[in-house]
């Protein structure tokens, strides 16, 4: 690999209506910003969009790349694709940013038949890494990592600044998140519920983020004494909201998370946490922080929706709170430092460490438990090429609003989706918001009708309800 490997990349931007931006959203931003950055490598930044459009746009793009890093949503098996098909000689680096979500599954699912031995994965957690293990056995032929460069962009002056609400008045709880079924919301206010029955007066919570439900569910929840709502606020704000919480709470069962970046992010102010027990949060967290947590067995879930997978314990963090037994503050956040680094060093093909950690124990239990159908991996390159053929015009389509071929592919995809009120919802977000492939979830979710791409999966019962692992070891 060359001293200052040229390196492309899509300079990624949200579109100016995205209505709250997630982990994702500002990871891509963040790696494109270090890769532009940095003298250790040679920026090539191109569009995504014009390389699906053009196999001479993408030639033109990608033919003197020594590496190429995906920072493009889950839409990095085209590089793949390009790569054989214009017979060209580049390194991938993607990563995977959901857990149980189309997107990512079907990203890997058509990247399958194309790998090489150099090519990298990275994760966000261990957690994801081991699912991805499990569900591609392949990718055990080429490289994978957990890094996420996050710290990088964090404020200094941010670090360990935690004052708690500083005030004789309620304890403050903090929520930052969708206020969505995915991700637990409706018991941060169950929890506030309890809370008041408890300890009247005492507590109060604080729910920071995007709310797309009906107004009738807003407007119940603002019922519950002491619960307020703050719609997405800038970084800086954040910052402070982390800082002046007594502690956050995290109870997200979601069936995308890999991570939770609040939790670094919380970890990193010094900020108390008490969250479920699910997906990260047992490699980021103390043992203290985590609140048992009830998955829901034997249920039919589909990837093609974020899912709610469990149930937090709410009378448990309730007892936790109104005796004053906070947890100490988590250091998952010190785990990435260094990790812009890492991440170069990935782009320049250096080896790794293979004694990096594994799964924490209730990881270990929820893999175990973990029953996967339809996830249909592309036999062969060929298949691979049939499929991502189908899906390259309409996503060109789909960024170049107001033609006919645009209004054509939403068309067919309201013809051939199987969950048409989800689909009408994105033809509404594309036709009036300008909704492109930079909102995860949205085009790379719809296109997998196109070639029936629609993982399920269900959670065995607890063999031993008796255990509940929360170790973080």
């Amino acid at each position: 690999m060359p001293h200052a490997p040229v390196t492309g990349f899509h300079r990624f931007r949200s579109y100016a209506g995205h209505p709250g931006k997630d982990g994702a959203n500002f990871a891509y931003t963040e790696v494109g910003r270090l890769l532009s950055e940095s003298p250790q490598v040679r920026a090539r930044p191109h569009d995504l969009v014009d390389l699906f459009h053009s196999d001479e746009a993408a030639r033109e793009a990608l033919k003197d790349c020594d590496v190429v890093v995906a920072t493009v949503g889950p839409h990095a098996y085209l590089y793949f694709y390009l790569r054989e098909r214009l017979g060209l000689d580049f390194t991938v680096v993607r990563d995977a940013r959901t857990a149980l979500w189309n997107g990512y599954l079907q990203q890997e699912a058509l990247c399958a038949p194309y790998l090489r031995p150099d090519d990298v994965l990275y994760h966000s957690s261990r957690y994801s890494q081991a699912l991805y293990s499990k569900l591609f056995p392949g990718l055990a032929a080429s490289r994978q990592a957990v890094c996420y460069p996050l710290l990088r962009w964090f404020p200094t002056e941010s670090a360990g600044s935690w004052t708690g609400s500083g005030s004789k008045g309620p304890t403050r709880i903090g929520f930052v998140g969708r206020l969505t079924d995915d991700k637990n919301h409706s018991q941060a206010v169950a929890l506030q519920r309890e809370l008041n029955r408890r300890a009247p007066g005492a507590f109060e919570l604080v729910a920071v983020g995007e709310d797309p439900r009906p107004g009738r569910a807003a407007e119940a929840d603002a019922r519950v004494p002491g619960y307020t709502w703050c719609p997405p606020v800038d970084r800086d704000r954040l910052w402070r909201a982390y800082r002046e919480m007594d502690v956050l709470f995290f109870p997200s069962t979601s069936s995308l998370e890999t991570f939770g970046r609040v939790l670094v992010e919380a970890s990193y102010v010094g900020t108390p946490v008490l969250a479920s027990t699910h997906a990260a949060a047992s490699e980021l967290l103390p043992a203290e922080s985590l609140v048992p947590t009830a998955l829901r067995a034997d249920t039919d879930f589909t990837t093609h929706f974020a899912a709610r997978l469990g149930d937090i314990d709410v009378a448990h963090a309730a007892e936790l709170l109104v005796t004053g037994e906070i947890p100490p503050a988590g250091k998952g956040h010190q785990f990435y430092a260094d990790h812009d680094s890492l991440l170069l060093a990935l782009v320049h093909g250096e080896p790794q460490d293979p004694a990096e950690p594994g799964p924490t124990a209730v990881q270990q239990a929820f893999l175990g438990r973990l029953r996967m159908r339809d996830l249909d991996i592309a036999p062969d390159r060929a298949t691979a090429d049939r499929m991502i053929d189908r899906i390259r015009r309409p996503f060109t389509a789909l960024h170049r609003r107001g033609t006919p071929r645009y209004f054509l592919a939403l068309a067919v995809l309201l013809a051939r989706s199987r969950y048409r009120g989800k689909t009408a919802a994105f033809l509404r977000k594309s036709l009036f918001h300008g909704e492109d492939f930079s909102n995860i979830g949205g085009v790379d979710l719809q296109l997998s009708h196109l070639i029936g791409f629609e993982p399920r999966f269900t959670i065995a019962p607890d063999p031993d309800p008796a255990e509940e692992p929360c170790s973080t070891s």
